[in-house]
């Protein structure tokens, strides 16, 4: 039987041969497109110029006059216009085709820069870093609850989360070993949507903690933390360890710019290492809070 340590080097071994032909890919695509730009740039310059001189044939532009003067570049008087040679013509071509396409280049680049950093809201939609199991609701139906508030400067609107169970799993199959991922979907979970999330306000996320969940792999998985694993994700194979988190994406609109913002949370569940099952979530409750809070350690109290 292969050794975990040499089934793992293959295993990266092949994901890094998968990435490496999409990342010469994308470099291609990008050579190709500054190729093309910059072919561009010069059949523009030298159309410009032929159409000049059709134009106006009496007033012998030559080619240095042309691009000096479309870009504004002032050259001493007692410098002579004229390119008498072919390749001097070449050569002010490409320089000025390599500033013309530095130019795009960093407008393009300090362009994004600007809006990923200043443009876009720096939304503060602060969530408890563990979750709590807890029956205080319905003693027979338990739920996990993780503890939300808004530190932003403004209300946040139209709030939507969606929630998943994501499931990783180390197994045992035909004497091989292998990792394995997979997501389920979670409907029933309370509230799916906040329609005005206003500032320093508590607020709890409630997702059901016995369920029988599902998705194009598993029609019946039954979800229920606080209990030791006892089969796997797909039937038929042997668990050597499994860990389970809650995968959170908050969607909504910034108030204040009417700008659109995503944040995503992961909040770990458990999981389980040979016959060692260990809980991440806290049993209890979360402390009472007022309706209005002023440090984000506040949702962090547990009872």
């Amino acid at each position: 039987m292969p050794s975990k340590m040499g089934t793992l080097k293959l295993r990266n071994e092949w994901r890094r041969a998968q990435i490496k032909p999409g990342s010469l890919s994308r470099h291609r695509d990008f050579i190709k497109l500054i190729l093309l730009y910059t072919v561009g740039i010069i059949v523009t310059f030298l159309a410009s110029w032929g159409l000049l001189v059709l134009a106006m044939p009496d007033a012998r532009l030559d080619l240095l006059q042309t691009l000096t003067t479309a870009f504004g570049i002032n050259l001493p008087d007692n410098m002579p216009l004229s390119l008498n040679t072919a390749a001097r013509q070449v050569i002010v071509v490409l320089i000025i085709t390599f500033l013309s396409l530095t130019l795009v280049i960093l407008n393009v680049f300090f362009s994004a820069i600007v809006t990923a950093r200043f443009i876009r809201p720096r939304v503060q939609l602060v969530t408890s870093a563990n979750g709590v199991l807890s029956t205080v609701w319905n003693a027979e139906t338990p739920y996990i609850l993780v503890r939300m508030a808004n530190f932003y400067t403004a209300d946040l609107v139209d709030v939507s989360a969606s929630v998943v169970l994501m499931i990783e799993e180390t197994r045992l199959v035909n004497g091989q070993i292998e990792e394995f991922r997979s997501y389920l979907p979670v409907h029933d979970f309370t509230p799916a949507h906040i329609l005005v999330m206003e500032r320093r306000m508590p607020w709890s996320l409630a997702v059901p903690a016995r369920a029988h969940l599902g998705n194009s792999l598993s029609k019946d998985y039954l979800f229920e933390p606080g209990q030791p694993f006892s089969h796997s994700f797909s039937a038929g194979k042997t668990i050597l360890s499994s860990k389970r988190s809650l995968e959170v994406l908050f969607q909504g609109t910034d108030a204040r710019s009417y700008s659109s913002f995503v944040i995503h949370r992961k909040i770990l569940v458990d999981e389980q290492q040979g016959d060692k099952y260990t809980l991440h979530l806290h049993r209890g409750s979360f402390k009472s809070l007022p309706l209005r809070i002023e440090d984000a350690n506040e949702l962090e109290q547990y009872v």
